[in-house]
C-alpha cells in the first residue's frame, strides 16, 4: 500500500482542529448525519440537513430515534434492521442501503443511507455514525426512463413491422414482439448474434446476396437504407418473403446501439405490383405486336417476291442479288423477333447501373414497329455519356406506355403528329424542391424526398444528381380532371376494350420504387410532356455518390421581368431569383407584362411563360416586346418541352423546363446578360 498522501494527512488534521471544516463538508456533501448512541438506543444526534431533506424544520425535532422512526417505510426498517446486526456482528459487512421516507408533504424521498460503527477497546460496538445521500431526483428519473422504455416497448411491441437494434458487431441488442416472430421465432435473450438461417436471396436467380448488397451488411457499413425491397428466406423451407428493409444509424453517443433495421412484409403489395407489371407488360406487348405483324408480312412478302425472281432469273449476278435480299430480310426478322422475346422476357426489380444511350438506342429499335408511319419519332440525349441507375426492364416498359398514350391520343384526337424522346442530366433538383411541390402534376417518390432533406443538411456542397427522360407529344393535352387522376390504377380515356388503364399507374410505381419523381405538364391544344426523373448511375454499376455543386452565378441588382400565371408559381420564383442577386418585377399575363414594357419600365431580362390567359401567350408576347425593346434578352420557361425553334418565329431564345433547378436558371440569366451590348 502506498503511502498516505501528505495533503490527506493535513486534510484529516485540520477536520480535527477546526469545527467550521466538519461543518463545510457535513452541510455541502452530505444530506444529513446522525449519531446514533448503541448503549442509550433512544438518543440519537440528526443533523440539521437530515430533517431538512424530509421537509421539517430541525428546530422542531427532539434527536432522538422514536423521531425518525414512523417516517421510513416498514420494509425498507426492516432492511435497515437486518444490515445493522450483520454490520455490527461483522466490521467487513457493509451498512450500506436504498431506504423510503415520508416527506412532510406526504411525498416519498428516496435516501441512500449508510454507516459505521465505533468500537471500544473490545471491540464491542458502542455507537452508530451514519450519512444521508437524497437520491429522489435520480429514483424519479430511473422511473421516468423506465415508464418511458415501458412504452416504447409497448409501442414497438403493437407495430407490426419488425424494428431490431444491432450493435456494431452485428448482434442484436433489441428486438420487438413483431421482430422475434418476424425471423422465425426467437426466444434467446438480448443480446443475441443475428439468426443464422436468414438470408437475402437474388430474385432472379435465388442465390445468396453478395455482402456488398446485403442489406444488414450495408447497414452495419454505415448505409442509411429508405425501404428498399428484398426477397429473405430461411433455411427452414418456408417460402421466400419480399420485405422492405429500411435503416438509420444511431448518434455515436449510444455505445450500445449502431444501427436500427425496420424489416416489413410485403410480399402481397410486391406480388401485385408484378402483376399489375405483368398486366401492363401483356398490354404493351399486345400493341407491339401489331406493329411487329405488319413489319413482319412485309418481311415475308420480300422473302416471298425474291425467292420467285430467283426461280426466273437466269442472271447469276441477279440471282445472287434475290438470295442476298431473301437473306436480309431473314436477318431483320430475326432481330425483331429477338427484340419481342426480350421485352417479353425481361424480369423487373433489379436496379443496376446503365449508359442512356444504349438504353435509348434499344427504346427506339422497339418503339418503331409499334407507332404508325403518320406520326414522326424523335430521339434526343443530351450527354452521350450519361448513366442512369434504375430497373432498366422496367424503364423501356415505362418509355413504352408513355409513347404509346402519346401515340393514342394522337390518333383519337386527330389532333398532332409528333412524338419525342429525351434525355438530359439534372444536376441539382434539391433548392427547387418547393417550385416542383406547388406543380399539381408532380409526384415526389418518399425516397426522393429523403434524399433532398440529406443533401441539405450536407455540409460539403454536395447533391445527388439525376437524369430526366421527357416523352413529349403535340396532341391534344389534358383536362385538368385527366390530369389529376391520371397516375389511378384503372383509369383510362379510352373506350373499354383499347386499355386496361394501368400504363401512368405502372410508370408511377416504377418512379417510387425507383427514389424518383413524375413530372406532367400538359395544356389543352398543345400537347404534353411526362418526364421520369430517375437517380444517375456509374459506369461501375452503380448508382452515384453526390458530387460537389458548381459554382452559383449570381447577379447585381439587374432587373428581372417574370411573367407567369400561376399565382404560388410566381412568388416562389420571384423569391429564387431575388436570392440569387437580382431585383424582380412580377407580371401574371402576357398582356400584363405588354404593359409595363409599353409604360417604359426597364428590364435588363424578361422570362416568360409560354401558355398564358388572356390570349397573348410567351412567344407572341417576346415579338411584340422585341419590337420596343429588340435589346431585351429574353428566356422561355415551359413545362412542356416539345417547342422548337420554329415555334418561337420571329424571337428564338433559350428555353428553360419548368421548373429548373436555381443553378441552371442563374446560368441562363448570366448567360443572357453577358451577351447584352
Amino acid at each position: 500500500m502506498s503511502e498516505k498522501n501528505y495533503l490527506e494527512d493535513e486534510l484529516e488534521k485540520l477536520i480535527l482542529s477546526d469545527p467550521e471544516i466538519w461543518r463545510f463538508i457535513r452541510e455541502t456533501s452530505l444530506d444529513g448525519v446522525w449519531y446514533w448512541d448503541l448503549e442509550n438506543p433512544a438518543q440519537e444526534y440528526m443533523s440539521p440537513e437530515f430533517w431538512r431533506v424530509f421537509g421539517f424544520d430541525p428546530a422542531e425535532k427532539e434527536h432522538l430515534a422514536s423521531e425518525w422512526q414512523d417516517l421510513i417505510f416498514p420494509a425498507d426498517l426492516e432492511l435497515a434492521k437486518d444490515n445493522l446486526t450483520a454490520h455490527l456482528q461483522d466490521p467487513d459487512h457493509p451498512y450500506d442501503q436504498i431506504v423510503r421516507y415520508l416527506r412532510s408533504d406526504g411525498q416519498t424521498a428516496w435516501v441512500r443511507c449508510r454507516g459505521v460503527a465505533i468500537r471500544d477497546k473490545t471491540g464491542k460496538p458502542i455507537r452508530l455514525l451514519g450519512a444521508h445521500n437524497d437520491i429522489t431526483a435520480l429514483k424519479r428519473s430511473e422511473r421516468m426512463a423506465r415508464d418511458t422504455s415501458d412504452l416504447l416497448t409497448s409501442i414497438m411491441d403493437t407495430a407490426s413491422s419488425a424494428i431490431i437494434g444491432l450493435t456494431a458487431d452485428g448482434q442484436i441488442a433489441s428486438i420487438n414482439s413483431s421482430g422475434r416472430h418476424f425471423l422465425g421465432g426467437l426466444s434467446a435473450d438480448l443480446p443475441m448474434p443475428w439468426p443464422e438461417d436468414i438470408s437475402f436471396l437474388e430474385a432472379l436467380t435465388l442465390h445468396p446476396l453478395e455482402a456488398s448488397k446485403n442489406p444488414i451488411l450495408r447497414s452495419l457499413a454505415g448505409a442509411a437504407l429508405k425501404g428498399e425491397v428484398f426477397l429473405m428466406t430461411r433455411t427452414s423451407g418456408d417460402d421466400p418473403r419480399y420485405v422492405r428493409v429500411s435503416s438509420a444509424q444511431m448518434a455515436q453517443t449510444d455505445p450500445t446501439l449502431h444501427s436500427v433495421i425496420i424489416l416489413d412484409d410485403v410480399s402481397d403489395q410486391e406480388k401485385h405490383r408484378q402483376q399489375v407489371e405483368r398486366t401492363s407488360r401483356l398490354d404493351a406487348l399486345g400493341q407491339l405486336t401489331g406493329g411487329i405483324a405488319h413489319d413482319f408480312n412485309n418481311l415475308l412478302a420480300t422473302v416471298q417476291y425474291a425467292l420467285e425472281l430467283t426461280r426466273t432469273a437466269t442472271d447469276p449476278d441477279l440471282r445472287d442479288s434475290y438470295f442476298e435480299t431473301a437473306s436480309k430480310s431473314v436477318e431483320r426478322g430475326a432481330a425483331l423477333t429477338k427484340r419481342l422475346m426480350a421485352f417479353a422476357k425481361q424480369q423487373p426489380g433489379i436496379a443496376k447501373s446503365q449508359a442512356v444511350q444504349a438504353i435509348i438506342d434499344e427504346f427506339e429499335d422497339l418503339a418503331h414497329p409499334a407507332i404508325e408511319a403518320s406520326i414522326a419519332m424523335q430521339f434526343q440525349t443530351t450527354d452521350p455519356d450519361l448513366w442512369v441507375y434504375c430497373d432498366t426492364a422496367q424503364l423501356l416498359n415505362a418509355l413504352l406506355n408513355l409513347v404509346l398514350n402519346a401515340r393514342d391520343a394522337i390518333i383519337r384526337s386527330g389532333t398532332g403528329s409528333k412524338i419525342s424522346v429525351r434525355v438530359r442530366s439534372v444536376n441539382e433538383i434539391t433548392a427547387d424542391a418547393t417550385l416542383r411541390q406547388e406543380h399539381p402534376g408532380t409526384h415526389i417518390a418518399k425516397g426522393l424526398h429523403a434524399e433532398q432533406f440529406a443533401d441539405q443538411e450536407r455540409r460539403d456542397n454536395s447533391a445527388y444528381r439525376y437524369v430526366e427522360f421527357a416523352v413529349t407529344d403535340n396532341g391534344p393535352g389534358m383536362s385538368e380532371e385527366v390530369k389529376r387522376r391520371a397516375i389511378d390504377p384503372f383509369f383510362t380515356t379510352k373506350n373499354t376494350n383499347s386499355g386496361t388503364g394501368l400504363g401512368l399507374s405502372m410508370v408511377y410505381g416504377f418512379v417510387q420504387q425507383s427514389n424518383g419523381e413524375l413530372r406532367i405538364y400538359s395544356e389543352r391544344g398543345q400537347g404534353t410532356t411526362i418526364r421520369l426523373l430517375l437517380p444517375r448511375g456509374t459506369m461501375f454499376g452503380k448508382r452515384e455518390k453526390p458530387v460537389e455543386r458548381p459554382p452559383e452565378q449570381r447577379g447585381n441588382g439587374e432587373r428581372i421581368l417574370i411573367v407567369e400565371d400561376e399565382p404560388s408559381l410566381l412568388v416562389i420564383m420571384q423569391e429564387l431569383i431575388q436570392s440569387l442577386g437580382y431585383t424582380t418585377q412580377t407580371a401574371r399575363s402576357g398582356n400584363e407584362a405588354l404593359d409595363l414594357i409599353q409604360q417604359g419600365e426597364a428590364f435588363d431580362v424578361m422570362i416568360t411563360d409560354i401558355v398564358m390567359p388572356g390570349g397573348l401567350g410567351g412567344f407572341d408576347l417576346a415579338k411584340q416586346v422585341r419590337q420596343i425593346r429588340p435589346d431585351l434578352p429574353i428566356i422561355y420557361m415551359s413545362g412542356y418541352s416539345g417547342y422548337s425553334e420554329g415555334d418561337m418565329s420571329d424571337v428564338v431564345a433559350p428555353m428553360l423546363q419548368k421548373p429548373c433547378p436555381p443553378a441552371e436558371l442563374a446560368e441562363a440569366i448570366g448567360t443572357v446578360l453577358s451577351k447584352t451590348p
